[in-house]
């Protein structure tokens, strides 16, 4: 597309850089910094601009370019029709390519990609852009091996991740998953914790205790809030000649009998 448009292969990378604001920044501004920065004309420009403007479904974009011969009589770009209809032909026989936006104005500024490149971005929210990308680099490893490596690779975006996530579960997040901090109040009672432990887990509860010999009431309240654990089940002497736990709910200041 760079050489369908005039400019020179040595700018590559940076009308790259301009190319991929274009998801924050409107044409205009792009136009801008390719003519006042990059040295392009508007003639350059306006090439670039028709080509940024194949976005949509992957089989009527691939007709779109056909149908108009935006290729025609240009080696490189004949080759990527085939493998690009190869391509759509694969995703379709696996039942994914409704979930694939074809978009010729996607730009990734480095210069080892010999091929595909995408980016995967939450239908649910733009409000972080991709949260992972990469493409096809069929020379990077030979650069290092000495040896040609077809090669398609990615990267995710760990920290954006978590931070829609944060987002979505905020006022529920937790330091621990642990549902129930078991405690004692008395000596010589670290065994039955360990037995009220198995029971819990056995059940499928999630269950914790302090590993000292006899906790105490501060500090096992202490651990408890610091660590967003709901619930706190008490056992002492006289529980355990009841044959009772008690359960108290931090939250609400509330304590069961179990």
């Amino acid at each position: 597309m760079i050489t369908l448009a005039g400019c020179e292969k040595r700018k590559f990378k940076a009308i790259c850089s301009s190319i991929d604001k274009l998801d924050k920044e409107s044409w205009e501004d792009v136009r801008d910094e390719l003519i006042n920065t990059k040295g392009l004309t508007s003639e350059m420009c306006a090439k670039l601009e028709f080509f940024t403007k194949f976005k949509g479904k992957p089989w009527e974009m691939l007709q779109r370019l056909k149908d108009e011969q935006v290729f025609k009589g240009h080696k490189e770009g004949e080759e990527t029709l085939k493998e690009m209809e190869l391509l759509f032909t694969y995703l379709d026989s696996m039942k994914i390519l409704d979930k694939i936006l074809f978009d010729f104005s996607l730009a990734r500024g480095l210069d080892y990609y010999t091929g595909v490149i995408y980016e995967a971005v939450l239908t649910s929210t733009d409000a972080v852009g991709s949260i992972s990308g990469g493409g096809r680099y069929d020379g990077l490893i030979g650069m290092f091996s000495g040896k040609e490596v077809p090669s398609v690779g990615g990267s995710i975006g760990i920290e954006r991740i978590f931070n829609i996530m944060e987002k979505k579960r905020r006022g529920h997040v937790r330091a621990t998953e642990t549902q129930i901090l078991v405690t004692s109040l008395g000596k010589g009672l670290t065994a039955k914790r360990m037995e009220t432990l198995a029971l819990l887990w056995k059940e499928g509860v999630k269950a914790e205790t302090l590993y000292v010999e006899n906790p105490r009431a501060d500090k096992s309240f202490k651990y408890a809030f610091d660590n967003g654990i709901p619930l706190i089940l008490i056992i002492g002497e006289q529980e355990i000649k009841d044959g009772i736990f008690k359960v108290k709910v931090l939250n609400e200041d509330r304590e069961i009998d179990v």
